[in-house]
């Protein structure tokens, strides 16, 4: 089963949208289960070169295109570039999982998922075998070293940013520890790694290296281990052959590069000094410039992809670009033909090649073989009703080719009525509460539109919600009843009838909100005078639901920190939940989780901050958990902190963005003062024990008499009409 790498590897934010890239959903064989992308240049020639590019974490193969700007050196030096995707269903952070063994293995998982999409390529494109690279960034830097040292026969280079050796961690644990540079095996014992990981005999890869000084995600000793064990790999020595300490006037970079007996560089690496974990870039429109700022990046007059690319002997004189056809018309004549015309606009071209399709995405194969400057053709013995994707491509004598925008016609109906296929895939999904998102496959070109049937309660009563035009695949059912499951499918339609409805799909809205607060506002102890300190608190859930927040009283304020948590009375193992780069200022602070985390009622979980001093009581005032300094749990102490937990899933944004709810002194001996607020309507207050038993009511906000109370834990609760907000307080 797929383990997660903690998040703390990296994320990078979204900003190259996908409709640049080209979905390949069946590359073949799949072990690892990933996504695969292609970006394709304009007007490709013949025996192209590909590059793999492998994001990082909590990265997508958009966003990693976009800040990188791999496509840009595509477009200018055309070849192909594969973006390989993780899915959350392998690892929730969206990290490779360098670091298990059924995907760091030849022929097995990951490793085997990536290699086919290298053959998927070279056998549906014209691809030059000798000349396929990789890259990758952080879990894909190590990606990356895993490709060089599994098929080494495949991969002519690599360049590895901010990523590890070949096969220095088994797990996560050992996993932070490679990262942290704790692996220290000397050249021979990392070179046999590479060298036992397959049978090759041949030349090896050659490898650059590209790292920052003050990485402390992937620490920069890894970078020294990467030199060591592929020079070892290439059989040279570990001494520089060439030092720049200032690689083309920048100070900051520092290139070596390690040769062999003929001069040759076999591995090369480039320190950035003072870098912490990102990709150096260097915006601009100059032709050594790009790269596009984002959280991981970092500008260092540097674009670590063109010297990449430049390693990979990639940057020679742009290849010859023909004037591509344009003007593709495809007219459909009869039940049997498609005649096709366009405009040729190469004088030089040799050859004129007819591709065809069965949809638009490809592939495309070639048809007919027209002499050049041809401008027409007729494809016959087609089938009725029925779509054909068509586009030209003109080639010369030198390797060199052009391809047409796409088009398609339908083949006229033989009089056999033809109502379109069914939608596939519909799912539905809540947001906002009481909306409902649709989301379906088009399975059909010949749709007029799409019915939407709903039925509520349950699957038995459907009738007529909404009707879309062709080609829609989404539809949003909004403003609807509070804790209610409604059914849907959809149907297309057309003149000669209607499709089946697709399987059903269901969702039920979000009901009510209910917040419940622990709240442990003692304590002015500080453990540590400086963030260089892991400390937390262990809590026991009051209710089944979702984690939004936790509250922290915190002596010096925080930057870059993390926060974990665990489940049970501990800090140690993979925590269920991080979440990285938390940022904020002294004293009391609430920090929102990015996603909700669904707890257990009466089960224990601690959470931790990394980096972050928060303020301890010298006694144990919470029953349900105890301080955590380090990897040190402090039974008789307690952290001023505060946890908020939602009944309601959805509801968690606008229920704590509304509602509050504070009520001291806590604990209290006969009144407590009451402020509330965030809501519009009727309220009133109540007192319920542990069990749930309701012993107060009133419906004054502001004070609240407890005179008559046991000493114990109570819940305080703030009804109102957008929801309850309930808090602990104790009675002395």
């Amino acid at each position: 089963m797929k383990r997660t790498l903690l998040a703390v590897l990296l994320s990078l934010t979204y900003s190259l949208g996908l409709s640049q890239l080209t979905t390949v959903s069946n590359f073949g064989s799949n072990p690892g289960n990933l996504g695969m992308f292609i970006y394709t240049p304009s007007n490709m020639p013949a025996d192209a070169p590909v590059v793999m590019a492998l994001h990082g974490c909590t990265q997508n193969a958009s966003s990693f295109a976009s800040e990188t700007d791999w496509n840009k050196l595509a477009d200018q030096y055309k070849f192909y570039v594969i973006y390989p995707e993780q899915r959350s269903s392998n690892n929730s952070s969206g990290c490779f999982n360098w670091f298990e063994n059924g995907d760091k293995s030849r022929g097995f998982g990951e490793a085997a998922s990536l290699n086919n999409m290298v053959t998927y390529l070279k056998n549906n494109y014209s691809v030059d075998d000798d000349r396929v690279f990789v890259t990758g960034f952080s879990a894909g830097g190590a990606m990356a070293s895993i490709m060089l040292a599994t098929y080494p026969e495949v991969f002519a280079s690599g360049a590895v940013m901010s990523g590890l050796p070949y096969d220095v961690a088994t797990g996560t644990t050992a996993a932070f520890q490679a990262m942290f540079g704790n692996v220290n095996l000397s050249p021979a014992q990392l070179g046999n790694r590479v060298r036992n990981a397959s049978s090759f005999s041949g030349d090896w890869p050659t490898v650059a290296i590209f790292h920052g000084t003050s990485d402390f995600t992937v620490y920069y000793a890894n970078e020294q281990e990467l030199i060591e064990q592929w020079t070892n790999v290439q059989g040279i020595d570990q001494t520089a052959d060439l030092t720049d300490n200032a690689y083309l006037g920048n100070s900051n970079v520092l290139k070596k590069e390690f040769q062999d007996a003929s001069g040759t560089a076999k591995v090369v690496s480039y320190s950035f000094n003072g870098m912490g974990h990102a990709v150096a870039i260097d915006p601009g429109t100059g032709t050594t410039q790009g790269g596009n700022t984002g959280s991981y990046t970092s500008d260092e007059d540097f674009w670590s992809s063109y010297y990449a690319a430049e390693f990979f002997g990639l940057l020679g004189p742009p290849p010859v670009t023909l004037q591509a056809p344009d003007n593709l018309v495809a007219t459909a004549v009869s039940s049997s033909q498609i005649d096709l015309t366009w405009n040729d606009n190469e004088a030089n071209e040799t050859q004129v090649l007819v591709q065809r399709s069965g949809n638009a995405a490809g592939p495309f194969t070639t048809i007919s073989t027209l002499a050049a400057n041809s401008t027409s053709y007729s494809d016959g013995g087609l089938t009725a009703s029925t779509p054909y994707f068509y586009q030209i491509r003109i080639e010369d004598g030198s390797g060199n080719a052009a391809t047409s925008t796409s088009t398609s016609a339908t083949t006229q109906s033989d009089g056999t009525p033809t109502p379109p296929n069914a939608p596939t895939n519909l799912t539905a999904t809540v947001s906002g509460g009481t909306n409902i998102d649709l989301s379906w496959t088009d399975a059909s070109t010949n749709e007029d539109g799409f019915q939407i049937e709903r039925s509520t309660g349950d699957a038995s009563n459907y009738t007529l919600l909404a009707t879309v035009a062709a080609n829609a695949t989404s539809y949003t059912d909004a403003n609807l009843a509070n804790s209610t499951t409604y059914f849907y499918r959809v149907r297309a339609f057309n003149t000669d009838g209607n499709s089946p409805f697709t399987a059903q799909a269901s969702a039920t809205t979000a009901g009510q909100a209910t917040l419940v607060e622990i709240d442990q506002p003692l304590g002015s102890g500080v453990i540590s005078y400086f963030n260089n300190v892991n400390t937390g608190q262990s809590f026991t859930a009051p209710v089944s639901g979702e984690l939004i927040s936790i509250d922290a009283n915190l002596y010096l304020a925080i930057s870059g920190s993390t926060l974990r948590i665990y489940a049970g009375n501990t800090t140690s193992g993979t925590p269920l939940y991080e979440q990285s780069s938390v940022n904020a200022g002294s004293g009391w602070q609430t920090i929102s989780l990015t996603t909700p985390l669904a707890v257990s009622q009466g089960q224990v979980y601690t959470f931790q901050l990394t980096s972050a001093s928060i303020r301890y009581n010298f006694s144990n005032v919470y029953a349900g958990g105890n301080f955590w300094y380090n990897s040190i749990s402090y039974t008789v102490f307690d952290a001023a902190f505060g946890a908020t937990f939602s009944t309601t899933s959805g509801s968690r944004l606008a229920a704590k963005g509304s509602l509050s709810l504070h009520a001291y002194p806590n604990p209290t001996r006969s009144f407590l003062t009451i402020e509330a607020g965030g809501f519009e309507g009727n309220s009133s207050l109540s007192v319920m024990d542990l069990q749930g038993r309701t012993l107060l009511t009133q419906i004054q906000t502001d004070k609240l008499d407890v005179t008559g109370l046991a000493a114990g834990m109570y819940w305080l609760v703030l009804h109102t009409d957008q929801g309850q907000l309930v808090k602990q307080f104790r009675k002395e």
